[in-house]
């Protein structure tokens, strides 16, 4: 039985299987006569040979496929057997370079931008909790705003509208992107606002250096662009319903693109000596990609100039009675 177990189709496999991994004296003990030794000794022999050739084999071919490893990794990575940080993320593709994009470093708001909503400050009409005089003053502008006679409008002089009025004029700005700096580039006044990068605000400032737009400072949090605003001077308004402030206002943005065709500015205003408590809104701008950015002469069309007691007009009932 012995001897048809082993020469037998049936139990030929098993025995080369365990013989693969047995020692010549193991074997040696498993056969019962000379004769079934020696051809249990020369099989043995003869496995080991073919089980050395065949790693020789599988070496040279390693060798020779040394090119796919990558792809054998990222195979077993997909199957689940590795993290994929093994073999590394895919790169975010970067948005190409361009005349208003030119810095890799930054997230890119870069393009020709128009305000949404109402041309108040904020787009549901709410109002900061102005302080003692400067609700006095608001509220002197407001009731001559209704009567139609606009009092201490700067702008109504060609003079700039400043920070924050910049934000809600409907007119076109354009955001360009170097390193180092971004730079807001408006139609209303054909002012320029400069931005530099990864400069600390100060703490202290020379307020008889105060200007319409004050001083601007920004850095980037991941996608939002963090600017700071100090230094302002304190006779513009928020609006053109004559929102006051005061040249302690400090005006601080976060800005992002919220996708493609939108952007959108967090704004926040706090001013210890006109507000109770820091105001905020939200403003968004749409892309104007066809669109471009024209020259704005204010003295050329002046319709609505100050008369002798300050007040000034729209300009269209005067001219109706003009012609």
């Amino acid at each position: 039985m012995r001897r048809s177990a082993i020469e037998g189709s049936a139990g030929l496999v098993p025995l080369r299987r365990r013989l693969t991994d047995t020692s010549s004296q193991e074997v040696v003990a498993l056969a019962g006569d000379l004769a079934l030794r020696s051809r249990l000794l020369g099989a043995c022999a003869e496995l080991r040979d073919n089980r050395d050739k065949a790693r020789r084999a599988a070496r040279q071919r390693g060798l020779a496929m040394g090119s796919f490893k990558p792809l054998a990794v990222v195979m077993v990575a997909a199957a689940g057997l590795l993290p994929v940080a093994l073999w590394g993320a895919p790169k975010p593709v970067k948005p190409a370079l361009s005349a208003t994009y030119a810095d890799p470093a930054q997230p890119d708001i870069s393009g020709l931008w128009v305000v949404t909503g109402a041309m108040q400050y904020s787009p549901d009409r709410s109002v900061p909790k102005l302080k003692g005089e400067y609700q006095a003053l608001y509220d002197k502008r407001t009731q001559a705003f209704k009567a139609g006679i606009a009092v201490d409008d700067a702008t109504a002089n060609c003079l700039p509208a400043g920070l924050p009025h910049l934000f809600i004029v409907p007119y076109p700005f354009e955001v360009m992107q170097t390193p180092g700096r971004v730079t807001f580039l408006y139609e209303y006044d054909s002012a320029v606002r400069r931005v530099p990068l990864g400069v600390a605000t100060p703490t202290q400032w020379d307020t008889d250096m105060a200007t319409y737009n004050g001083e601007s400072y920004g850095h980037w949090e991941g996608d939002i662009l963090v600017i700071e605003t100090v230094n302002l001077r304190g006779d513009t308004q928020l609006d053109f319903t004559g929102l006051p402030h005061s040249d302690a206002l400090r005006i601080t943005e976060r800005m992002r693109r919220r996708d493609p065709n939108t952007l959108e500015d967090q704004i926040t205003l706090t001013d210890s000596k006109a507000y109770s408590e820091p105001y905020s809104v939200t403003r968004l701008y749409r892309t104007r990609p066809k669109w471009k950015i024209s020259e704005y002469v204010c003295e050329e069309n002046n319709r609505n100039k100050p008369d002798e007691q300050g007040h000034t007009r729209s300009g269209v009932a005067d001219k109706a009675k003009a012609e």
